[in-house]
């Protein structure tokens, strides 16, 4: 059985962009990514994260740990498998974790949320065929699209430490995601 813990801290969004954006730094990570020009809440075509942050005063960030158990770990054998499996376990609770927050975003006019990575609202994204995003007032950008350093973020404002495996799937996966509000 998988389990799920969300930590949380809220941070001036000043001191978020000071201490934990560069997208200098990180920028050449999204040029290899598959995704780069293939999504759109990925690069190129994101606004800077200070332009984007700038109408809000608070962030929330919050880090939602999806703990593999033992059996799951011992089935990721092979990449398809270890895939196959963040698919089942890891998407549907990055997708909650995205559904909350966007319910939170009507309840609290004016409020704004940064996802937990790339966005997945679609099976393809338009920006793939040329197209405008079919759901625009729900797509959100991701952290690592604004070029956050999301491994100091989350050990130094929630204590946790990103996980990773060269083969299979790690003790736990991490989606970071944050709301913001003027």
């Amino acid at each position: 059985m998988e389990k799920f813990l969300v930590t949380s801290a809220v941070l001036p969004v000043e001191r978020l962009l000071g201490e934990y954006c560069f997208p200098e730094r990180f920028r050449p990570a999204c040029w290899s990514c598959p995704d780069y020009g293939n999504d759109w809440s990925c690069p190129p075509g994101v606004p800077s994260a200070a332009k984007a942050l700038a109408p809000f005063r608070t962030a929330r960030v919050l880090g939602l740990r999806v703990f593999y158990d033992a059996d799951a770990r011992r089935s990721a054998v092979t990449d398809q498998q270890t895939e196959a499996l963040r698919r089942q376990i890891y998407g549907p609770a990055k997708r909650c974790l995205l559904e909350t927050l966007l319910e939170l975003e009507r309840a609290r006019p004016g409020s704004w949320t940064i996802a937990a990575g790339r966005c997945e609202l679609c099976p393809r994204c338009a920006r793939r065929d040329g197209q405008p995003c079919r759901m625009p007032e729900r797509m959100r950008y991701s952290f690592s699209a604004f070029g956050f350093d999301l491994g100091a973020l989350a050990r130094q404002e929630l204590g946790i430490e990103l996980q990773w495996a060269a083969h299979g799937l790690p003790e736990y996966d991490v989606a970071l995601a944050a709301f913001l509000e003027r």
